[in-house]
């Protein structure tokens, strides 16, 4: 160590405070082609889940945020939205089509009969995001526990191995200077190894330095590295020895990048050593300091020092991930370093939480003073119990727009670093970047079509191809579903086809078309129709998803520091015993989750649209009883739980395809041959103070609306792929809610759209929970400004 120090002493250190200038070469080829290829817009896309393990029966609840990636604002632009999940073998198990409003989205997948215990990755994208390398799109695993095939959730033992990799800083490990060297230490589950002493040793058996990596096993140490010399990293953990070369041939010739950061600077340090320096002497070498959108560049020039630095402010720098790339004289990258400016992220948190419990429930408010209400904010929120083991969630929002992004690989617990943020961890994320390598750009796949192969996508459309050459002048009618307005088309220049476009139809949808002739007779359309997409697409990557923590201990090896020698003949020595145990089980067989509703769900099958002729007649046989009151022309329901009475108390409260009603006069004597099923909730368990009187909730059969006449008049069309109908979370229910299993991997309630008032509150009601339990709170509001935090909130 003395003997680096002294040659550092003996560095002539040159520092060149510049301003960064335009670069102005005639040929510029891999500037202007980096510009046309961060001119084209990019969208990211963060999923909050949650929970990041389920057990079979419940549901995955999930909210979509989809963002500009360079203005970090919610995209306006596209509103189709893919969400797949797939098994460990890649297999397809679920997909979903969903609508975006306003850059956010939200629906449940139930976990059923597809799947088993295991891992599986659920992925979230847009078919713009196809169009490039960059890991834009959103990847996690998910965990499923199915308690008929694990009897218990089991703390594991796992093999002591570790696997070990020293990353120099910029990818260079250079002869005569002083180099930073990145470490990253993973457990056999590959997992970061957290508090891991090493030491480097040469070739001579000397320790050149030391390191610790911290609570995600990363580290660094400084090595003066000599071609002449070999160096070995021993580690030492569970004791266990391990010892790993350093991986990395000492360069001869060669150039390294090396990042500081003091104050309010960032320090950017060309370093080359005296054997180069002859090579290199006044040639041009450009430095470029970029972040997939704006970008700086100079001109670098060795003249008789080892070593240029530029001096930059961070006011100057954009916030986030920014990367330094060099270029030689070819304009060929030959190092490149990451690093992330924290000034600028603009992240809320609430500055109180209340509770108040109300009957059976709990209403809670979050109050954010910061959050204009006048501008779109979208709040989703996980309440799970206090000592949930099933939110293992790598990401957050803001790691996953900031910094995600700019990675090739997956980071593990990217979130931390944006958690409480201060100098350890802004030490710690720069570790991490040190440790990337190159970022996710390739500059050898910089070169962007004029016209890219995927386009942005805004609903579903419809190209309608006319058969009949005698009906091309006729006016051809989409007629109106849901939300839907009515479309008239009619060819144009006696053209054979013509499109609709932007609909939104959902799966139980019926898409009609008529053809209007001239005596304004309507008739079926009669054409051949094509919709785009057609397909969930699939998206192509070599993304490696992290599988969410789960709990396990590392066996250790036991040492006997004070050996008995026994002369016994015939005793075998044991080298290493290893202790085998499980902690922690936490029984599952018992603890089987039912169907996510709560009350009885019945559906409307063929006999029973041959016995009953009105929806009133049909709830009666379940002692759901109905009144009319022809004053006000409204229908109440009575739920019959009173042994007193058939009506039972007050009226339930009604829903219609999940929409809450206040007016119910249409379902008087409403045809149960349009009733596809209802759901009974006599108690009106997880619905709060309005299921008091229990919930009636009615779900219509649209096609069955439209039989009659409509074989005169419209073509039906089947669309291959539709919207995902937005579905309701409904809490699941367990057989026990004082148990370890419910207290680790229960779901208390999911809440994907909330909205603040006018006085920046978000307000929301849980059904009374039986634990203490934290709020996971993500989301969006003020246009670019981000919510990610979590809040322990104890029983009263």
């Amino acid at each position: 160590m003395h003997k680096t120090t002294s040659h550092l002493l003996h560095i002539i250190f040159f520092v060149f405070i510049l301003n960064f200038t335009l670069h102005s070469q005639e040929n510029n080829t891999i500037f202007e082609a980096y510009e046309h290829y961060v001119e084209a817009p990019r969208e990211v896309v963060y999923l909050h889940l949650n929970k990041s393990t389920y057990v079979k029966g419940e549901s995955i609840g999930f909210t979509a945020y989809v963002l500009d990636k360079k203005e970090k604002t919610p995209s306006l632009i596209t509103t189709n939205l893919y969400v797949s999940i797939s098994d460990e073998n890649n297999k397809q198990i679920k997909q979903q089509l969903v609508k975006v409003n306003n850059g956010v989205a939200s629906n449940v997948i139930a976990v059923d009969s597809l799947f088993s215990s295991g891992f599986y990755n659920i992925k979230a994208y847009t078919n713009y995001m196809r169009n490039f390398d960059e890991p834009n799109f959103y990847s996690e695993a998910i965990k499923i526990i199915d308690p008929e095939v694990e009897s218990y959730v089991k703390k594991s033992i796992v093999k002591n191995d570790i696997d070990a990799q020293f990353l120099p800083e910029s990818g260079h490990l250079l002869h005569g200077v002083m180099n930073n060297i990145g470490v990253v230490i993973k457990d056999s589950q590959g997992f970061g190894l957290p508090e891991a002493s090493g030491e480097v040793v040469n070739n001579n058996g000397e320790v050149i330095t030391t390191f610790k990596t911290n609570k995600l096993g990363i580290g660094k140490f400084p090595l003066f590295a000599d071609i002449n010399s070999t160096y070995t990293v021993k580690i030492k953990h569970a004791n266990k020895d391990f010892s790993f070369p350093l991986g990395h041939s000492v360069e001869k010739n060669g150039i390294v990048l090396n990042v500081r950061h003091l104050k309010n600077k960032l320090f950017a340090s060309v370093v080359t050593n005296q054997e180069t320096l002859a090579l290199i002497q006044n040639k041009r070498y450009t430095l470029m300091l970029h972040n997939g959108d704006g970008y700086e560049i100079m001109d670098i020039y060795f003249t008789d020092n080892t070593v240029v630095t530029k001096a930059i402010e961070y006011a100057n720098i954009p916030v986030g991930t920014n990367i330094i790339t060099l270029f030689n004289e070819n304009e060929t990258p030959v190092a490149e370093r990451l690093f992330f400016n924290y000034n600028g992220i603009n992240a809320l948190t609430s500055n109180s939480i209340n509770t108040t419990k109300e009957f059976d429930s709990v209403s809670v408010q979050l109050k954010y003073r910061d959050i204009d209400p006048n501008i779109f904010n979208n709040i989703s929120v996980s309440v799970l119990p206090k000592e949930s083991k099933s939110y293992n969630r790598h990401n957050s929002i803001i790691s996953q727009t900031y910094l995600q992004p700019y990675i090739k690989g997956a980071i593990e617990y990217a979130k931390y670093y944006f958690n409480n943020v201060d100098e350890k961890k802004k030490y710690d994320l720069d570790n991490l970047l040190l440790t990337q390598g190159w970022s996710s750009y390739d500059w050898n796949n910089l070169f962007l079509p004029e016209k890219l192969k995927f386009p942005f996508e805004q609903g579903i459309l419809l190209k309608a191809n006319i058969n009949n050459p005698d009906h091309l002048e006729d006016v051809y009618v989409l007629h109106h579903f849901k939300d839907n307005a009515p479309q008239y088309k009619q060819s144009s220049n006696n053209g054979n086809s013509f499109i609709f476009d932007r609909i939104f139809p959902e799966e139980s949808d019926e898409i009609l078309l008529s053809r209007v002739e001239d005596n304004k007779k309507m008739l079926p359309a009669q054409l051949y129709i094509q919709s785009f997409p057609s397909h969930i697409p699939r998206l192509s990557n070599n993304f490696k998803t992290l599988k969410p923590k789960t709990s396990y201990k590392i066996s250790e090896s036991l040492t006997n520091t004070n050996p008995i020698l026994l002369n016994f003949d015939n005793v075998q020595e044991l080298q290493e015993v290893v202790i085998e145990a499980e902690f922690e089980d936490i029984k599952t067989k018992t603890e089987r989750v039912s169907r996510s509703v709560f009350g009885i769900v019945k559906e409307v099958n063929d006999l029973d649209k041959l016995t009953y002729l009105f929806l009133e007649d049909y709830l009666l046989t379940f002692r759901v009883r109905s009144v009319y009151n022809a004053e006000s022309g409204n229908m109440s329901y009575f739920n019959g739980r009173s042994s007193g009475s058939i009506l039972g108390g007050g009226p339930m409260q009604v829903f219609f395809d999940d929409v809450p009603l206040t007016d119910t006069g249409f379902l008087y004597q409403f045809p149960i041959a349009n009733i596809d099923y209802v759901e009974i909730n006599r108690d009106g368990t997880g619905e709060g103070a309005r299921g008091a009187n229990g919930t009636l909730r009615i779900y219509s059969d649209f096609k069955s609306m439209f039989r009659g006449r409509q074989d005169q008049t419209t073509q039906d069309i089947e669309l291959p792929l539709t919207f995902s109908k937005k579905k309701t979370y409904y809490v699941p229910k367990y057989a026990s809610y004082k148990s370890e299993f419910y207290k680790g991997y229960g779901t208390i309630d999911w809440k994907p759209e909330l909205h603040t008032n006018a006085e920046g509150i978000v307000s929301f009601k849980i059904a009374t929970p039986k634990v203490p339990f934290t709020l996971f709170i993500e989301g969006i509001a003020n246009n670019g400004q981000f919510i990610s935090e979590e809040k322990s909130i104890p029983l009263d």
